[in-house]
């Protein structure tokens, strides 16, 4: 299906909701996270305060398991609506919180920690994990064509923070020469000498922390507007599907474990064998009929590798692109944020299914993953750090890497789209799977065992 075709079949108005339903999905965490360089400054904890952040969004993940419990417990009732809701509204709140309290500490165990902020984040956590599994449950009651636009949301919800980081100049870096004394034991004796040296310098900020929560309140109340639209204004709601019909014959019961709920909501269902009555769902397209069948979901396995890839690349980014230069470092942080929206955009405008298709996309992405890490090991002296062509490999790599494996989820997404709802939440669960074993690894590797080394900024 062309992109011609599909918007014929949809409406615009329609995409711009859901992709800005979408960015309420990761924006507020996303958002703390490029902000990072400008809190270290300021809190307590330093440059400790994302490992900090790491451990408490683990707990996070708490969410997503009971909102999987709940839906198994009542399987008739759509919580995924007052859920997907509650999670933005948290999100508005907890930005604006944080807009005023970021900064305040108390003493816990003789020392200070920035507790309102590492509290608040362990509410965005929370409510960010469960809307892995909220919101695509939520998707599944629109038509297939607004799913991929969904994921350009989402990539937007990292994309968006970024450049407005980046227009903030938070993180922005500069090396200065300079000299300093340097003491030295020779011989039974102390000698002072001055050493010129190159040192690190942090740019002053365009504006404030406080504002930019601000702006990320905003995002989030224009999410929260986006999704009562989709819900409640009748233009939208055309968009909704028929509500599924699961086929039972209490009769027989070989035709009780064949009863399935129809998947496709725009076509009628077909008549199921060994049934002797005929239930049938009416939509738009009275003409055309299917036969039910069982959404696959053999791919979820390799989804959520494909989300453990990223969330340990992610973890790694400063190894793999410091030692190439404070430009490869800010370039890397950018195409990355880009590349996920535009894979969105692509599997939108050219849609893969194919199962050839999909693992020549996974494997791939894979592959500049394996180079990536390889980099990250070899840190502070990587393959070609000493040449400039190293920092346009690494930077290609990211850009690949991001967008390919970007590309493999969403379109395995859409293959679990034809199967309704439960395998978008069985999506959504492995997704959250993914991210924590990936999470988890990269904290071990760089924290634990401390296998990776620092490149110096100059």
């Amino acid at each position: 299906m062309g992109l011609r075709q599909l918007l014929s079949e949809s409406k615009l108005l329609v995409h711009f909701l859901v992709c800005c339903f979408g960015i309420a999905s990761w924006v507020d965490i996303n958002g703390v996270w490029v902000e990072l360089p400008l809190l270290v400054t300021t809190l307590p904890e330093g440059w400790t305060l994302p490992s900090y952040i790491i451990i408490i969004s683990q707990v996070a993940n708490i969410g997503p398991i009971t909102f999987a419990v709940l839906v198994y417990c009542y399987k008739d009732a759509k919580l995924e609506n007052p859920v997907s809701a509650l999670i933005i509204v948290i999100g508005m709140a907890s930005c604006m919180l944080l807009a005023f309290f970021w900064k305040e500490t108390t003493v816990v165990a003789g020392e200070p920690h920035s507790t309102a902020l590492l509290a608040l984040n362990l509410v965005l956590a929370l409510v960010d994990c469960t809307s892995s599994l909220a919101f695509l449950a939520f998707m599944a009651s629109l038509k297939p064509h607004y799913l991929p636009t969904f994921f350009i949301g989402e990539g937007l919800s990292g994309l968006i923070p970024g450049l407005t980081a980046l227009g903030q100049g938070a993180g922005s870096i500069s090396c200065a020469n300079g000299s300093h004394v340097s003491s030295n034991f020779t011989n039974g004796t102390w000698y002072n000498e001055t050493v010129a040296s190159s040192y690190p310098v942090f740019g002053t900020p365009r504006f404030s922390v406080q504002v930019f929560f601000f702006i990320l309140f905003g995002l989030m109340v224009l999410s929260l507007m986006s999704f009562i639209l989709l819900n409640y204004l009748p233009y939208c709601k055309s968009e909704r599907v028929a509500k599924y019909v699961l086929e039972i014959n209490t009769v027989n019961e070989e035709s009780r474990k064949n009863a399935y709920t129809a998947c496709n909501p725009i076509y009628e269902s077909d008549k199921f064998k060994g049934e002797t009555s005929q239930q049938s769902v009416t939509t738009k397209t009275p003409n055309k009929v299917i036969s039910p069948r069982r959404p696959s979901v053999s791919s979820l396995p390799k989804q959520s590798s494909l989300i453990l890839i990223t969330s340990f690349l992610l973890s790694v980014q400063s190894y793999t692109s410091i030692p190439y230069g404070l430009d490869t470092y800010h370039l890397v942080a950018i195409i990355t944020n880009i590349a996920n929206p535009v894979a969105c955009f692509f599997s939108l405008a050219l849609p893969v299914t194919g199962t050839i298709a999909i693992s020549i996309l996974s494997f791939s992405g894979t592959g500049f993953g394996i180079y990536l890490i390889v980099v990250a090991a070899m840190s502070p002296h990587p393959p070609l750090y000493d040449v400039e062509a190293g920092g346009a490999i690494v930077i290609t790599s990211w850009a690949m890497a991001s967008f390919l494996l970007t590309y493999a989820k969403v379109s395995i997404a859409g293959r679990l789209r034809q199967g309704g709802r439960q395998p978008l939440i069985w999506y959504g669960a492995f997704t959250q799977t993914g991210a924590l074993i990936g999470a988890i690894a990269a904290f071990l590797v760089v924290n634990i065992f401390k296998l990776l080394q620092d490149a110096p900024y100059c």
